[in-house]
């Protein structure tokens, strides 16, 4: 993976990218083998809209297993690709909903929680199929996995879309309404944009106190290789958040990434 594009136009990322380089590697890497693993298992899930009719995710309504050989398969080509010893990982008799996963908080907690978020991300592309928008979900938490919102997206038709903070799934949500609580009151919700910024708006919402970073791409489709890494593209806005009174919507692996080499 080569992020030259990034090194010139974002140098202040400069410091990162070595660790971005590796993670993205890391998740095509998972990404190819998943297909032979999960097809057949979940070649009877059925249409997405039907299960999201439920109102529930579709880890909620579709029990996935995995054996030990093929975690391992996994975590030894996601630890490859990083650069770190292989870990043992176990997601139990299914794989659960993300609030449902139990992980440590060191380097072995930081190769699981991967591991899951791309059983997600794998799953989402088969649930969205030939589709070129989100799924059409319109609940706060993402349709895949459970999770919030990290960041969101105006589409070229002007949609808001969500992304979810583990699992990077899209799917689309009211406009108008709070990504983070759903609050929609006409007062309550302040939009933020810089100058500098031009696509990026900041929606700080006054019921719970967050806000979210939002790109719009009806002016400029951006070049948008991993949505955490072009989330750090318009960090000069969080830094200029701070003292403002609003908490970020993020996402994990900004986290996680301090695991790495963490002994629980």
């Amino acid at each position: 993976m080569d992020l030259e594009f990034f090194r010139k136009k974002y140098p202040f990322l400069e410091g990162n990218l070595v660790f971005w380089e590796k993670y993205i590697t890391a998740r095509e890497e998972v990404l190819k083998l998943l297909p032979a693993m999960l097809d057949d298992k979940v070649g009877g899930m059925g249409d997405f809209a039907v299960l999201a009719a439920k109102g529930r995710e579709l880890l909620a309504e579709t029990e996935i297993s995995l054996s030990a050989e093929e975690t391992a398969t996994m975590a030894e080509a996601f630890c490859h690709a990083m650069g770190i010893a292989t870990v043992t990982v176990d997601f139990g008799d299914v794989v659960p909903l993300f609030e449902e996963l139990s992980y440590t908080v060191d380097t072995a907690g930081f190769v699981k929680t991967e591991l899951h978020a791309l059983i997600c991300a794998y799953l989402e592309e088969l649930a969205v199929g030939d589709s070129e928008t989100g799924l059409n979900w319109l609940e706060l938490s993402c349709p895949i996995c459970g999770a919030a919102a990290g960041m969101g997206l105006l589409d070229a038709s002007g949609k808001k879309n969500l992304i979810c903070s583990h699992c990077q799934c899209v799917w689309i949500y009211l406009r108008s309404a709070c990504g983070l609580c759903g609050h929609s009151a006409e007062k309550g919700m302040l939009l933020l944009t810089a100058e500098e910024e031009q696509d990026w708006s900041m929606e700080c919402c006054e019921e719970c106190g967050h806000y979210l970073k939002v790109y719009d791409m009806r002016r400029v489709v951006p070049y948008i290789i991993n949505y955490p890494l072009h989330y750090l593209t318009s960090w000069n806005l969080d830094v200029s958040m701070q003292g403002q009174g609003y908490e970020p919507a993020f996402f994990y692996i900004f986290e996680r990434a301090g695991w790495l080499g963490s002994a629980h």
